[in-house]
């Protein structure tokens, strides 16, 4: 069991990220509007947040491709999500939305209420139905926390603090011509403060986003019990995830990819806690199902290479 201490030890590291953010986006909003822009900014942040909970699922997955798996197709899937769900104290087991993607991926959606695990085609094929399964404990285990809304909202403030700074530059922009001129002047500390906070709230993001993926390794260890199946997954993920950096960036990329860059911590060192939970004394789940899951011929007809979109999301 995750203890007290480790859960108050991640409640004030998420407390003070968050609040590093809302004092970046007050100071934004000061710069640009003074104390109007502080309470914009504020009223904007508020209705989103208010908004972005109840988009769903479905909604989400479909502006990936995603198709609905449904229990007749995936039934030794269901059986695997519904036990873990149950392990989770979840009120509803979430939904499993399949990709038609060749990036071997996985990511959840949505509250305890109402969520989704989408799963690409390439994760679906390569995995085996053990090493699923603790990708499905994974995530599960974001959804039990309420990572997702938390990463929804940090991910939100990181928007609009690059639309504000967006919208800073514009205006610096427009008074170019009567600074020339001597009839307004540029604070340049203002400037400055336009130009570095979009880059410390995309820092601090990645930093929430990687604490959350540690406790989400060790919470899933809770539910299965077995570290090893997530290892394993791991070691697939890195090695799919490098082949692909390789043909886009060519050999000996990963030196060039500080870690504060990384969405995810290093997978060497997310496997080798994995391994230190290791406790040979306790049952891992087990299920009576084939090794892997096949994915039926009439979800496979349209499978998409990995490719990137203007705002710079892979899918």
């Amino acid at each position: 069991m995750i203890s007290f201490k480790h859960k108050l030890k991640n409640f004030i590291h998420i407390l003070v990220l968050f609040l590093c953010m809302g004092a970046i986006l007050s100071l934004l909003g000061f710069i640009i509007a003074g104390v109007e822009g502080i309470l914009w900014a504020a009223a904007l942040g508020v209705l989103i947040l208010a908004i972005s909970p109840n988009i769903s699922p479905s909604f989400i997955f479909s502006m990936y491709r995603g198709k609905l798996l449904s229990a007749y197709d995936a039934p030794a899937l269901y059986q695997i999500t519904q036990e873990l769900a149950n392990r989770a104290n979840l009120p509803v087991p979430p939904e499993l939305y399949y990709l038609p993607s060749q990036l071997m991926n996985a990511f959840s959606v949505g509250t305890s209420k109402n969520s989704g695990i989408g799963l690409s085609d390439s994760l679906l094929s390569a995995l085996t139905l053990r090493e699923i399964t603790a990708v499905l404990a994974h995530e599960i285990s974001h959804i039990q926390h309420n990572d997702v809304r938390v990463m929804t909202y940090a991910d939100i403030l990181n928007r609009i603090t690059h639309t504000l700074s967006l919208t800073g530059f514009i205006l610096v922009f427009l008074n170019l011509p009567l600074y020339f001129l001597g009839w307004v002047t540029i604070s340049w500390f203002a400037l400055g403060v336009l130009i570095v906070a979009p880059t410390i709230m995309s820092f601090l993001q990645l930093s929430l986003s990687r604490m959350k993926e540690f406790d989400a390794d060790r919470h899933a260890i809770l539910l299965t019990n077995d570290p090893e199946g997530l290892a394993m997954a791991l070691s697939k993920l890195e090695i799919y995830e490098s082949s692909i950096l390789d043909m886009l960036f060519g050999r000996g990329h990963r030196g060039t990819i500080p870690s504060v860059l990384r969405t995810h911590p290093d997978t060497e060192e997310r496997i080798k806690r994995l391994l230190s939970l290791i406790d040979r004394s306790k049952q891992a789940m087990n299920y009576s199902s084939p090794d892997r899951f096949s994915v039926p011929a009439h979800y496979q007809k349209s499978v998409r290479k990995p490719r990137r979109h203007i705002g710079g999301f892979w899918y």
